[in-house]
């Protein structure tokens, strides 16, 4: 089987995760190549939100946090998100609004409304890099976007990040309203203040990334994984995460299967592979599953990231 179904016309968003050093960049990148050449008229966009990217190592081409077009072809760019700034922007922009509501709703000093702020809330930083996604895909900017993620345990607190970041919201809406509620009682008038248009803009950016992630018109998960046992174990993991999480998955890829040789070593090799295979096939039977053998040498370059794309989408 390949990826063919992927090629919908209104599919906007790919993913691709699994398990660190599976090959999930490599994959990624041949499949956006794919993409591009399938639909020259659309602007194909390819990012990365693994804290170590090595998606430039596979183009083979410098890249920033903004994107960069890549050389070869007129529709498809490519960026590395850095997450961490996203998150400093993010804290820079609303920071104020946010100890205006920690302040007002407590009783606690500014000092301890600061220190607070200055917590990180684990993996908020992910989502701000998602948060920008979004933001370019209202932009119409891009029409198709694909997604390299970090390594499986990352990936599923991503996922589920936009849930966490709703109760996080509501607790500091609860705040304000707290703060309304002894403002009427005083004044008899209610005021809406800058504090609030920043509680409501993240209340609608949550919702878009969970309506994204769950649209299986326009999202699809693609799961990375090779015939291992440990592999396995976190696909299967994976793939129920997904399933909880009402994210569209439909495609594995099987990477790094050692050819068929005569060699006896190889042939081992091939027989112990061939039973995590089947362990996947009767696992997941109603998924598209595309096999791919490994390589003697590194997938880097756009003449064999388009050989590999060539293999999946066949």
């Amino acid at each position: 089987m390949n990826l063919k179904g992927l090629l919908k016309k209104n599919l906007q968003f790919i993913l691709f995760g699994g398990k660190g050093g599976v090959g999930k960049t490599t994959m990624a990148g041949a499949c956006a190549i794919q993409f591009a050449r399938h639909f020259p008229k659309k602007k194909i966009l390819i990012f990365t939100s693994d804290p170590a990217p090595s998606l430039e190592d596979s183009f083979g081409q410098k890249l920033s946090g903004e994107p960069q077009r890549i050389k070869e072809f007129k529709n498809l760019w490519a960026m590395e998100i850095d997450a961490k700034a996203e998150l400093e922007k993010f804290k820079k922009q609303y920071g104020e609004d946010i100890l205006d509501i920690l302040q007002k709703g407590t009783y606690l000093s500014g000092q301890e409304t600061e220190e607070i702020f200055s917590l990180d809330i684990p993996g908020l930083d992910e989502v701000m890099g998602l948060k920008k996604i979004v933001d370019f895909m209202e932009s119409s900017d891009y029409a198709v976007y694909f997604l390299d993620t970090a390594p499986t345990g990352h990936t599923l607190r991503l996922l589920t990040l936009p849930e966490l970041l709703d109760d996080w919201i509501k607790f500091l809406a609860s705040l304000r309203w707290k703060y309304h509620y002894m403002i009427e009682r005083f004044t008899g008038k209610e005021r809406i203040e800058k504090a609030d248009e920043f509680l409501l803009e993240m209340k609608k950016t949550v919702k878009r990334v969970q309506e994204l992630l769950r649209d299986p018109e326009r999202t699809a998960f693609v799961v990375v994984t090779i015939p291992e046992a440990m592999a396995i174990a976190e696909t299967e993991d994976l793939i129920g995460d997904l399933k909880k999480n009402k994210i569209p998955s439909q495609h594995i890829i099987i990477n790094n299967i050692v050819p068929k040789e005569k060699s006896p070593f190889l042939q081992k090799r091939r027989l112990v592979q061939e039973r995590y295979i089947k362990e996947i096939k009767k696992s997941f039977p109603d998924f598209n599953i595309a096999e791919v053998e490994l390589w003697a040498e590194e997938i880097k370059g756009i003449d064999k990231l388009t050989t590999l794309g060539n293999q999946l989408f066949r």
